[in-house]
């Protein structure tokens, strides 16, 4: 298979997984035309339409279901190989990419990145924020260092700590719980609201942590937050009337193919120890 198909088969793998093209592209990180263009002409190369545009985005052809099921196992076999390339290299230098939490990314990694790097010069690192969870087996990441009750299939990795979370506020009379929205409402302090607070006790919310601590001290309301954030915030107080104890495992973890990768193993090894002395203090 020429690079070229390969290019098409995974523009039409994008759009089928997002249901638009402009979803597709911001995934791919390419145009909307470019989106556009790949999927034209896969369906002109092989003469039959893939996709049904309709007014809420785009949709497989029921007839055209067999050819996605086989683009997907053509895209496994493609990211297996590229697994197998990865975890064959044995230089301990090279680039490292590592993600985590907008919160642990702004305040908790960066001096510890730039610990590793003065120790390991021949390593590139990098940080990659956010509160969607990347998915490694697709290789957009090599390490993720995740809250998490347990690691997903196919990873492996080490417990580093625990995160603990508080109830802040800024002390204002308003009493309204913000909602934690997006990529946090499948945390266990999100599944805590859900099973303890009614909708009319709930106020504005976001998808992240940094962004509800800004909203709490601006006094929007009162919200969770992990200890490391809002203990270290001179303009928040934290709740005594309510404190339900909330605990994640935190993880460095990597795909079990990769994990013997001597770059991949060496940065995972010091992020436990380091990240295990600050959770710790």
């Amino acid at each position: 298979m020429n690079n070229e198909n390969w290019d098409d088969i995974r523009y039409a793998l994008a759009v089928s997984k997002y249901g638009s093209l402009n979803a597709a592209a911001a995934a791919l990180g390419v145009t909307h035309a470019t989106v556009l263009r790949r999927v034209a002409a896969f369906e002109e190369r092989h003469g039959c339409r893939i996709f049904q545009k309709n007014p809420s985005g785009y949709s497989v052809l029921p007839e055209a279901s067999a050819v996605f099921s086989a683009m997907e196992s053509v895209e496994e076999a493609v990211l297996s190989v590229e697994r197998a390339v990865v975890g064959a290299n044995r230089s301990p230098m090279g680039q490292v990419r590592i993600t985590s939490t907008d919160s642990l990314c702004r305040i908790v990694l960066p001096p510890i990145l730039y610990e590793i790097s003065q120790l390991y010069p021949g390593l590139k690192l990098t940080l990659l924020s956010g509160n969607s969870h990347h998915d490694l087996s697709r290789l957009s990441a090599d390490i993720a260092v995740r809250p998490s009750i347990k690691l997903g299939e196919g990873l492996i990795g080490q417990r580093a700590g625990t995160l603990s979370f508080g109830v802040f506020d800024d002390g204002s009379p308003n009493s309204k719980w913000m909602r934690l929205d997006g990529a946090l409402s499948r945390s266990l302090p999100a599944k805590w609201l859900e099973t303890n607070v009614s909708a009319d006790e709930m106020t504005n919310g976001a998808d992240s942590f940094l962004v509800l601590q800004e909203m709490a001290a601006a006094g929007v309301g009162k919200t969770f937050l992990p200890t490391f954030l809002g203990d270290a915030d001179s303009r928040l107080r934290k709740s005594h009337d309510v404190t339900p104890e909330i605990e994640v495992p935190l993880w460095v973890a990597t795909l079990e193919e990769i994990a013997n990768t001597p770059r991949f193993a060496i940065v995972q090894r010091a992020l436990v120890e380091r990240l295990a002395i600050v959770l710790a203090g």
